[in-house]
């Protein structure tokens, strides 16, 4: 009986770009005697660093065979970089990480086990509460965050590829193989323990410089430049062909419902949200008769909302 080995089975990317404190210290855990992954291929894509990232990385890289430093010429941007991670993923699994994440190894073994079976087409990383009919909504908004998703290579076909392409300007290209696995009704492994101890950037606010993860401004496109968490999220969920399942991700992939959603976010982040952003940004395909509705509701709630504040 062949022996288990995680390297052959897990491979790890990391998109970054002028993040040397944060680059250095998660790939100092990751590399760690006493992390799980310490032998896994690790590939960092630098995103033509210019803050003495690159130094760091090629350090590491010379230390460790296992660590793979590609700096790109030219940044790319954030999301594309994301993207190209998992282009060049050619082990059975892809675990995408942030560069300033931190991991909770107590909790892996499960992680690990479960790649073992060879069973789970997506295998969530962080704990949360799936029970209840909004399940696989909450399940799909999880996949918006990188880290929370470790994925099988195999579902990056050239059209999933080509969709996580199309979808860079919606923040999330990574949703494309996420949409994927609920099309191909593919098995989710979800865990008990949470491995990722620190998630600073699960729904980022207006300017969150975390968004296009280095992309100075006049490189992005206008679409992305006045793009936004929940517009982008509303647009990702296109990818997912069946009808039905689209609008039961929409209506609750928040808590309170679309409208409860919507609105909590606009008030949120109404000074982002009002004006020419919102109507350049947000595409309506896909929404039915009630979600339009709903959503235009909304809009005018964020109006008199900002009305309000400006009188004060």
């Amino acid at each position: 009986m062949q022996t288990f080995k995680l390297e052959n089975k897990l491979e790890i990317l990391i998109p970054t770009y002028n993040r040397k404190p944060h680059i250095t210290r998660t790939l100092a855990q990751l590399t760690a005697p006493e992390s799980p992954v310490h032998a896994c291929p690790i590939t960092v894509l630098d995103n033509a660093s210019e803050d003495g990232s690159s130094e760091v990385i090629a350090d590491f890289a010379k230390k460790f065979p296992n660590i793979k430093h590609i700096r790109h010429t030219k940044n790319i941007g954030g999301n594309a970089n994301i993207t190209r991670a998992y282009e060049l993923a050619c082990k059975p699994y892809v675990w995408v990480v942030c560069d300033d994440d931190s991991f909770r190894w107590d909790s892996w073994d499960e992680i690990q086990n479960a790649l073992e079976t060879n069973d789970y087409d997506m295998l969530l990383t962080r704990k949360n509460e799936f029970k209840g009919r909004c399940n696989l909504a909450r399940i799909f908004r999880q996949c918006t965050f990188v880290p929370a998703v470790i994925y099988r290579t195999s579902l990056i076909s050239d059209g999933v590829l080509m969709n996580m392409y199309n979808n860079i300007p919606n923040l999330f290209p990574h949703l494309a193989i996420a949409s994927e696995v609920l099309n191909r009704k593919g098995r989710i492994f979800l865990p008990q323990g949470e491995v990722l101890a620190q998630c600073t950037f699960d729904e980022p606010h207006s300017g969150d410089e975390h968004i296009l993860c280095g992309a100075r401004e006049s490189f992005a496109p206008s679409p992305t430049t006045h793009m936004f968490w929940t517009v982008g999220f509303l647009n990702s969920v296109q990818l997912v062909e069946d009808e039905n399942l689209r609008t039961y991700l929409r209506d609750h992939f928040g808590k309170h419902g679309f409208l409860g959603y919507l609105i909590g976010a606009f008030r949120k982040n109404y000074t982002h949200y009002h004006g020419y952003h919102l109507n350049e940004a947000f595409v309506r395909n896909g929404l039915n008769f009630r979600q339009r509705l709903e959503f235009e509701l909304a809009r005018l709630f964020l109006k008199m909302t900002a009305f309000t504040y400006r009188k004060k």
